[in-house]
């Protein structure tokens, strides 16, 4: 693989001796893995090779080179794939059920994943700044089947101005040089020049300020990178903790054993304490991870300045979000929001500004008619009066998934099409066939 010439000096005078195995190590294929979601309650054998990840909840290296984007576990929602040392940053966050978190950076959602699956009653809120990525985002969670994310895609400028001394908790995981990932995406080496750190530096001094006027007092902050360099690193942290008022504490004792100590930058030992993942170590990529308190008070105090949504439901809209979700769940302990054409459902009350998505979608309204929305299925299916239960072997799994109608032998309706339990989408049956709703953006061959 070739490097930078200023890179490979960079990363001599980090390295030193070491060198030779990091530049060894990068003609080795990139780590995998996966972490297994338990939010849908059902366990499956999975059959490929993987081994459990010692200290790290659900999470499971992948000993294979085996593609499984489009294996039925994947389709599920019950595998997210995910690179090993990416899962240490959420595990340092430690999110508990029922507090305020954001991820400020969020998508693609590996680790936003692991927060909503520890987090299922509090407020989560996930920003992406850029729209497409917060696309991604927004699949990967509705495949999951979570319930409880506020998604925005709002400059942290911008979000500080709603959410001023609000969460409990904050993961920052800054946009950065990505020297860690050049061993698994090798075309991002081309993106590397010897300004990048610098540059990066700069704005995620500005993101962290951000986070600052949003985190509560003792609040904890986790800082995370896929890069090596100090520059985005150590220092970042040493200047923000000076400005801001925050202390480094140690990482928990399951992060610790998968990581390296980081560096005395300006003789401030307490940077000691954040870790890092080098690829030669053989855990996985790259990922610098480091967890602070933070000890200044919010300015005046003030808090949760956040705009309550105004975008209510006309009456007829209203009636008829009542009577397609009775028809299809029989609930009545929701709450209804809408969004310009978009019918938000969510378990508890929720006030943002303007969002990507809030809770699950129920429908989007269309010449004045709802339209049930893929959401809908996969976070509510388990709970669906009609369902269709499927083996994972029956052929019309993989009919479904290419967006074939399908045999149905229930009423007419909606209806959820589970495979083992686990919702994969849904559809309408009319006169025994199932109207297939799975949204075209996600239709694929499995295996």
């Amino acid at each position: 693989m070739e490097l930078n010439e200023k890179f490979k000096e960079n990363m001599k005078c980090l390295l030193k001796e070491d060198y030779s195995l990091y530049e060894k190590c990068l003609d080795q294929p990139a780590k995998r893995g996966y972490r297994y979601n338990t939010e849908y309650g059902v366990f499956l054998p999975l059959p490929f090779e993987s081994e459990k990840i010692e200290g790290l909840d659900n999470c499971y290296r992948l000993l294979t080179q085996e593609k499984l984007g489009n294996s039925i576990f994947h389709h599920l929602g019950l595998i997210y794939l995910q690179e090993p040392s990416s899962m240490l940053a959420a595990t340092c966050l430690d999110a508990g059920d029922g507090e305020c978190v954001l991820d400020l950076c969020s998508a693609p959602g590996g680790k936003a994943g692991q927060i909503l699956e520890k987090n299922k009653s509090g407020e989560v809120v996930l920003n992406e700044v850029i729209k497409k990525r917060a696309s991604v985002l927004f699949s990967n969670i509705e495949r999951q089947g979570f319930k409880n994310a506020i998604i925005t895609t709002k400059l942290p400028s911008e979000l500080e101005k709603i959410y001023e001394g609000h969460f409990d908790k904050i993961l920052v995981d800054a946009p950065c040089s990505g020297e860690g990932m050049f061993r698994k995406e090798p075309e991002t080496m081309s993106e590397w020049n010897e300004n990048s750190p610098l540059f990066n530096h700069e704005r995620q001094l500005e993101i962290l300020k951000s986070a600052d006027k949003m985190l509560k007092e003792g609040g904890v902050l986790v800082y995370s990178t896929c890069t090596f360099n100090t520059q985005e690193n150590e220092k970042t942290l040493l200047e923000f903790k000076e400005k801001c008022g925050y202390e480094i504490v140690d990482l928990p004792e399951n992060v610790k054993r998968y990581v390296t100590s980081g560096f005395a930058v300006e003789g401030d030992k307490s940077l000691l304490k954040a870790g890092r993942c080098f690829p030669q170590n053989g855990f996985g990529e790259g990922q610098f991870i480091a967890k602070l308190i933070k000890k200044s008070p919010c300015e005046d105090n003030i808090c949760a300045k956040r705009v309550k949504n105004e975008h209510n439901l006309s009456k007829d809209e209203l009636k008829n979000a009542k009577s397609m979700v009775k028809e299809c769940i029989n609930r009545e302990n929701l709450y209804f929001y809408k969004q310009n054409d978009t019918i938000f459902i969510s378990e508890r009350e929720m006030k943002f500004d303007e969002v990507f998505s809030a809770g699950v979608i129920l429908a989007k309204i269309m010449n004045n008619r709802l339209v049930i929305h893929h959401q809908f299925f996969k976070a509510y299916g388990q709970e669906f009066v009609k369902r269709l239960e499927l083996d994972a072997k029956d052929e019309r799994v993989k009919d479904f998934c290419y967006g074939n109608e399908i045999d149905c032998a229930l009423q007419d309706g909606y209806v959820a099409v589970l495979v083992a339990g686990v919702p994969l989408g849904g559809g309408k049956c009319v006169n025994k066939r199932l109207k297939n709703y799975y949204p075209k953006g996600i239709r694929a061959k499995i295996f």
